[in-house]
């Protein structure tokens, strides 16, 4: 696990997400910066917070936050999770980066989807393409690398804009 200052550059859009709801957080592929983030920001009100990881190395260290609100799950396939709920964010950082287009279309519910790896250059690893036309709204933000995205069908994401 490399510490890089620029590996959290999904949290301006993530915080904003979290600010903005109220309800139940899904994380897809845990992170240092991520999981620590989205435990303590729901650690106040024992917000439910759903993590997903298939890395045994990644999960070990997300299982360290398990907690009464805080569910840590290690899946052998990312098919296997349940993403129905209603989830008021989702956070989408998980590897294989190609199978994330099958979640993002799992997740056309939730009130905000934040996707992490959204610059151009990796297209062809995530399928970006394929997933902006699933979405009323989305807004990606390139103010830092890698390039952050949120989506949604339900809210206008006017309140996401960065300088």
């Amino acid at each position: 696990m490399k510490m890089h200052m620029y590996r959290g550059s999904h949290l301006p859009l993530l915080m904003k997400a979290v600010q903005l709801t109220t309800g139940p957080i899904l994380e897809l592929g845990s992170g240092m910066y991520s999981t620590t983030y989205l435990h303590w920001a729901c650690f106040p009100m024992k917000r439910r917070l759903v993590t997903y990881e298939n890395n045994p190395d990644w999960f070990g260290f997300a299982n360290l936050a398990i907690a009464d609100f805080h569910e840590v799950h290690c899946i052998p396939d990312f098919s296997t999770a349940d993403l129905s709920e209603p989830w008021s964010v989702a956070f989408v950082d998980h590897e294989p980066g190609d199978v994330r287009i099958r979640e993002m279309s799992r997740l056309l519910h939730a009130d905000y989807v934040v996707a992490h790896d959204t610059e151009r250059a990796n297209d062809r690893k995530y399928r970006w393409r394929e997933i902006y036309p699933m979405f009323k709204y989305r807004y990606k933000w390139n103010g830092a690398w890698p390039h952050t995205s949120v989506f949604s069908n339900k809210h206008d994401l006017a309140e996401f804009r960065l300088p």
